[in-house]
């Protein structure tokens, strides 16, 4: 979307692979890493012990959510580890579980039915700007305003530019970083 050219969503699928519940939506591979060593900087601002133990807890949500049939493959203690190191080679240490694209969709699924009864989400909802009050928060859409007394604010790559501007106007401090979940 350009502005000139474009100037508004058509729904093209190369945006379809970007949005969607759960990051990328049904095309998302489902791979979900258990590492400090790649990935993100989480554990800069809470440790590398409570980063990983919240790793292992969305792990935990994923197989509790339709994931139990899927294997945690991990570098530690593992044959290609020490054929690594025999050859000066240093394998770094990481967990992965691998729910693959269907598997995934089901999980997806089965979070949003549960967070759903608990829950109000509004999808294609573009939010065009987000107030602090002192009950909360205002979200000022096209069509209407919706107060909440806490808010979470879940954009993805294809809202980050939006989101530095919520920072900006809530004088909230950002800085560029890998991805990290």
């Amino acid at each position: 979307i350009d502005g000139k050219t474009v100037k508004s969503c058509v729904h093209c699928k190369t945006c379809a692979i970007m949005n969607g519940f759960g990051g990328a939506g049904a095309f998302s591979d489902g791979k979900y890493n258990i590492t400090n060593e790649f990935g993100g900087t989480l554990y800069e601002y809470i440790g590398k012990e409570k980063a990983l133990e919240l790793m292992h807890y969305v792990d935990a949500i994923n197989v509790s959510h339709g994931g139990q049939e899927t294997h945690l493959f991990s570098t530690a203690d593992s044959a290609l580890k020490a054929e690594c190191l025999r050859n000066n080679l240093h394998l770094l240490d990481a967990s992965v579980r691998h729910l693959g694209t269907d598997i995934n969709y089901v999980v997806l699924q089965n979070i949003y039915d549960e967070l759903s009864k608990k829950v109000d989400f509004y999808f294609n909802t573009p939010v065009r700007k987000l107030k602090k009050t002192k009950a909360g928060f205002v979200a000022v859409t096209d069509e209407d305003e919706y107060s909440c007394k806490k808010c979470i604010v879940s954009v993805g790559r294809s809202g980050s530019s939006w989101l530095e501007e919520v920072c900006n106007d809530l004088d909230i401090n950002t800085c560029s970083n890998r991805v990290d979940i």
